[in-house]
């Protein structure tokens, strides 16, 4: 590998600034376009709606501000990514858009599938309290060997969508960095938390809870934070 971590963590940190300053510049438009679905309630409401269904209106809320105001942001078609991923000179960015209800929020935890992040390699995890024992795989690779770009890291970043539990309107937008899984060594397994799936033995859960205070504050570099409040 010819990145050093604190090469990966310093681009973590430009591309988290870089696209914190794009949505607090477009804190206007994230608000309309997540609630423009509520124009047409009445023609909608009671169709299988769902989280999920919310969380694809803020997927193509977040891929239009970042497509129009970025034209070296190119997509890049892997099936195995978040909900977006761009292909850059010296990154792939992954970024997953995350919807909750207001009242059912983990303030301190967001919780991630192994598509979505690097982070964890085949970790061995127990529960505590309940002594459960479970494996945590991520499926993305902590550097792409690009055809020619050469070796390029990888950078996961979270948007979390809050919305109200009865309008439904938006209400809270945060955006968080997830550390490349080359930084493991750095931040360890205390950030996991037990996810929603169900563990079945002899087989890796496909999403984990990861607890933020833990990566929050970055060792290697400085004057940023991984979790930064866009609009309230």
């Amino acid at each position: 590998m010819n990145f050093s971590l604190e090469a990966i963590e310093e681009l973590e940190k430009k591309y988290f600034l870089e696209l914190k300053k794009l949505l607090e510049q477009n804190k206007n438009e994230l608000k309309k376009g997540f609630n423009s679905r509520l124009s047409i309630k009445r023609d909608t409401e009671g169709l299988s709606y769902s989280e999920n269904e919310v969380a694809v209106g803020a997927e193509r809320v977040l891929s239009s501000i970042i497509l129009r105001n970025k034209s070296n942001w190119e997509v890049n078609s892997s099936p195995i990514s978040s909900n977006l991923l761009f292909e850059l000179p010296n990154a792939m960015i992954n970024i997953d858009a995350k919807t909750y209800k207001e009242n059912g929020i983990e303030e301190d935890k967001v919780n991630i599938a192994k598509n979505q992040t690097s982070y964890g390699n085949n970790v061995h995890i127990t529960s505590k309290g309940k002594d459960t024992k479970y494996t945590w795989k991520a499926a993305l690779k902590t550097i792409y060997h690009h055809e020619t770009k050469g070796e390029i890291p990888t950078i996961s970043m979270i948007v979390k969508f809050i919305y109200d539990n009865k309008d439904q309107s938006l209400k809270e937008v945060q955006l968080i960095n997830i550390p490349n899984g080359e930084l493991f060594e750095k931040y360890g397994k205390k950030v996991f938390r037990r996810g929603k799936s169900e563990i079945k033995v002899g087989k890796p859960v496909r999403d984990i809870r990861f607890k933020i205070s833990m990566f929050e504050n970055p060792i290697l570099t400085k004057n940023w934070n991984r979790k930064a409040i866009i609009m309230k």
